[in-house]
């Protein structure tokens, strides 16, 4: 029965909003631009980058890199912005996946759930349908800024050159690297790291209504943006501050014990309070 509720969620939770799939699309295409015009400065501040290659990895990795550790000086805040595309990255990809599991139960999941005879089937199928929906948003993310970097005439490769790590406010003495960087771990990661917070949005919404725990979620992850810590989770959403590419920041081996753990405590916690919920009251 399981997977006759996984095969229902992905035709009406995904396949039929196609729509939505060609809006991720062209607002990350739209996003990675920007990243162009830094190039034009910093080669002009530059002239010995003229003859190195820019790459497709330079574009994703500027699009949602997030940004480095905020430090203060003399007990006041050095200059420091907000990673704006980060944030769309990061705050869309959990709202792709906020609304579908609680909206079709309140539709014909309910008579699913009655036929199956088992509300641990529905469950398990929503956690893999938001597992599979943020994989193929991050992957349309992905595909928008490698067009985008194309057309633009950047050379695909999984290579990021450092100077990106100027745009990200990475503090460059720090750097593991002085030439490039192999980009392959750290998307994996970041995926994985995406899923474990979609995750994390949907056993809350068992709890609260979907909106505040998108709310709740979201607050929580702009807080890690000032305090670099393991404790705030969302370090691992910034792939500037991953131990790879600086050597004061955050371990993804660490990061991915700790992701595995909660993805494992919000299944199953997620999973008794679900058992438990008052369906037929509504959400």
């Amino acid at each position: 029965m399981f997977y006759k509720f996984l095969r229902h969620d992905l035709r009406y939770g995904i396949f039929l909003h196609w729509k939505r799939c060609i809006v991720t699309f062209l607002m990350f295409f739209c996003l990675a631009f920007p990243h162009f015009l830094v190039l034009r400065i910093y080669e002009l501040i530059h002239p010995d980058f003229f003859n190195v290659p820019v790459t497709t990895a330079d574009y994703f990795f500027a699009m949602v890199g997030g940004c480095g550790q905020m430090e203060a000086l003399d007990g006041a805040p050095s200059f420091f912005s907000i990673p704006t595309s980060w944030a769309v990255f990061v705050l869309w990809l959990l709202f792709v996946s906020l609304y579908y599991p609680f909206a079709e139960l309140r539709g014909i999941g309910k008579q699913l759930m009655v036929l199956s005879g088992s509300r641990w089937n529905w469950w398990f199928s929503k956690c893999v349908w938001v597992s599979i929906n943020t994989i193929i948003n991050f992957l349309l993310a992905f595909l928008a800024s490698t067009a985008c970097a194309l057309l633009l005439g950047a050379k695909f490769s999984m290579q990021a050159n450092y100077y990106v790590a100027s745009e990200l406010q990475m503090h460059m003495q720090h750097l593991t690297s002085s030439t490039t960087w192999d980009m392959g771990t750290s998307f994996l990661f970041l995926c994985f790291a995406l899923i474990a917070f979609a995750l994390v949005q949907l056993a809350l919404s068992v709890v609260i209504r979907p909106i505040f725990s998108y709310l709740a979620i979201s607050a929580y992850l702009f807080a890690g943006i000032y305090i670099q810590s393991p404790w705030f989770l969302g370090n691992y959403l910034m792939a500037a501050r991953y131990r790879l590419f600086i050597d004061t920041g955050v371990s993804v081996g660490q990061g991915f014990l700790i992701l595995i753990w909660l993805i494992a405590l919000c299944v199953l916690l997620g999973g008794i309070c679900f058992s438990r919920m008052d369906i037929l009251g509504g959400k």
